[in-house]
């Protein structure tokens, strides 16, 4: 195949042969005339010798020979050197031969055979990495025979090496400036890959796709740190994706998870918090990106739970007492129970036109109202820290109860410190002698102190709570009750100086005449469903309301009724001489504003 003239894988070659073969040729020429002049002598000396028989055949035939073409001198070939000493020099033998006999079929085939083994050696080198010596011998072979099988191959592989090293290069550079993923095209990731697209088990791009990896996994924890779990959850995608290193991606999602799992209960206690400091709507908040984080459904149901529950009961339950400190002052505020929100049906369809119509009122949220009436003691605390003056004291006196007529009359001189008689009151007693304006002035004070917001209780809510899901007329149904209860006008009651009601409770006696300390007439045996005293009885209580002749276009919420300005205001339950009609939960009495007396006095209400 190599003896052929025509093959163009060493047509170079051949070119270099032939200038080699016409400069011996020259050469020859040159003998040749210098060598036929001197024939011409010798012929002439022949013809003389022959004639004198002086030398024999065999010399004449020698003197007659053609000198043979002298051999070409050595051609100088370092220029297509090989590395091996040993190769370099078979390669230099052939081609300084083929250069005197270019058309000699076994040396060129000779010369295959070496080239071939010199690129499968170029091809071992490139396996060991020793890509300059590869590319000695590849250009090497290239300049002797351009179109040896398996050499574009090995060209393309040694290409392919530059390029590979260029990348690896761009790849490195990349990871160390933080170019991970972007700009399209020129990234670590890209390059790396490029680079095991041309060869797919390239230890260095393996290396480089592993730091990769590790940046990913670092840029997911600092996104984890900061606490966006879904930029997180992306890069962790991404880092899997990168690598192999399947060992670090399982821990840095166990401490992705550990970080996720420690943020949710820092969400938890804010909500908490939040809910606890009645600022239901941050609450809400921090809900919202605890079901964002993910995986949280149970704790999620359980704020959610607990938040409907304080939006309702301030984070207590139904039924529960407390008291509030009072933050300046010192001590605590009257004591307080928790009502449930609920519905029931406000007003009377057969006592009173004022207590109609009859509606459905549904209050949705809980509240908290006063366990008893204010007592002398705790109004005292008031007037003690502000030196407040009651309408009673401006005016310089109130009406009591007369035992010798049996009826009230005004004295002077009676006030909140008084009790019914006009007498010193004791601490416990309900305060008496108050005006819904002093009632109110207590309980503004009431949340300066402890930064809630204390109110009256709205009419509505004062008749749910005195019918405590009762249909009677009282909450314990209807009659006389058969154990002590409240504060009411028993038949078996009698005054100091042996007085009896006329309109009385038959057989139910508590022994009292006039009020009784706050929350005192009870024998346990029976108690107000809603755990609060003296709803129907001991004394009659200043409400929030505006008075209205009716119940038309009535609040249905359970909230107050108020138009801005009015001067007649309810009151809401018996007193301590009421009579049973008097005394029943729908009952509605209106009294002017600044209205006082030994009949009145009031509890406290606070949202929650």
């Amino acid at each position: 195949m190599f003896a052929s003239r025509n093959n163009p894988g060493y047509l170079p070659l051949l070119i270099f042969f032939s200038m080699v073969a016409c400069v011996s040729y020259t050469q020859a020429q040159e003998q040749a005339a210098e060598t036929g002049e001197q024939q011409a002598r010798d012929a002439s000396e022949s013809r003389r010798i022959e004639r004198l028989g002086e030398v024999t055949t065999d010399e004449w035939e020698m003197s007659l020979a053609v000198p043979s073409t002298a051999a070409a001198e050595a051609v100088d070939h370092a220029d297509l050197a090989l590395p091996d000493e040993a190769q370099d020099r078979e390669l230099q033998r052939l081609l300084s031969r083929l250069a005197g006999d270019p058309a000699n079929a076994t040396l060129f085939r000779q010369l295959e055979s070496l080239l071939s083994d010199v690129l499968a050696d170029a091809n071992s080198l490139m396996d060991a990495g020793d890509y300059v010596r590869a590319e000695q011998i590849l250009q090497v072979i290239q300049s002797v025979n351009a179109g040896l099988r398996g050499l574009d191959v090995a060209q393309r592989r040694l290409q392919s090496h530059g390029a590979i090293a260029s990348l690896l290069k761009s790849g490195d550079e990349a990871l160390e400036t933080g170019r991970i993923l972007q700009p399209d095209h020129d990234n670590a990731r890209y390059f790396f890959q490029q680079v095991l697209a041309l060869e797919p088990t390239n230890a260095s791009a393996l290396d480089g796709m592993a730091g990769v990896q590790r940046a990913l996994m670092g840029q997911a924890l600092l996104a984890a740190r900061e606490h966006d779990f879904e930029l997180a959850e992306t890069w962790m995608s991404e880092a899997v994706a990168a690598g192999s290193e399947q060992g670090a991606v399982t821990d840095t999602e166990a401490e992705i998870e550990s970080i996720k799992q420690a943020y949710a209960l820092e969400l938890e206690q804010k909500a908490v918090t939040a809910m606890d400091s009645g600022q239901f709507n941050q609450a809400d908040f921090f809900i919202i990106d605890l079901i964002a984080l993910g995986g949280q459904q149970q704790l999620v149901d359980g704020l959610r739970d607990r938040l409907r529950e304080v939006r309702l009961y301030g984070g207590l339950k139904p039924g529960q007492t407390f008291r509030d400190e009072l933050l300046k002052f010192g001590g605590t505020a009257p004591e307080l129970v928790i009502i449930p929100a609920g519905s029931f049906r406000m007003g009377s369809r057969e006592r009173s036109a004022n207590e109609e119509p009859s509606h459905r009122v549904t209050i949705t949220r809980g509240f908290a109202l006063g366990v008893r009436e204010v007592t002398v003691g705790e109004f005292s605390q008031f007037v003690e820290s502000t030196a407040y003056r009651t309408t009673a004291e401006k005016s310089g006196s109130s009406s009591v109860y007369n035992e010798t007529a049996g009826r009230l009359s005004s004295r002077s001189g009676v006030s909140w410190r008084d009790d019914y008689r006009g007498r010193k009151a004791d601490p416990e007693l309900p305060v008496l002698h108050v005006s819904l304006y002093d009632a109110k002035a207590y309980l503004q004070w009431l949340s300066r102190e402890t930064g809630k917001n204390y109110r009256l209780p709205s009419e509505a809510e004062y008749e749910y709570v005195a019918k405590a899901g009762s249909t009677g007329s009282y909450w314990w149904g209807e009659g006389s009750p058969a154990s002590v209860v409240e504060n009411l006008t028993g038949e078996r009651d009698k005054s100091p100086s042996g007085r009896e009601w006329t309109a009385f409770f038959e057989n139910y006696g508590d022994g009292h005449w006039g009020p009784a300390p706050a929350g005192a007439t009870s024998d346990g045996e029976m108690l107000h469903p809603l755990g609060v005293f003296d709803i129907s009885g001991n004394v009659s209580e200043w409400v929030e309301d505006c008075w209205h002749d009716n119940y038309i276009k009535a609040p249905v919420d359970g909230s107050a009724w108020v138009n801005p300005g009015c001067s007649r205001r309810v009151v809401r339950g018996g007193y301590w001489a009421s009579a049973p009609k008097r005394s029943r939960a729908a009952v509605r009495i209106p009294v002017d504003a600044d209205k006082y007396g030994p009949v009145i006095g009031f509890r406290i209400a606070r949202d929650l």
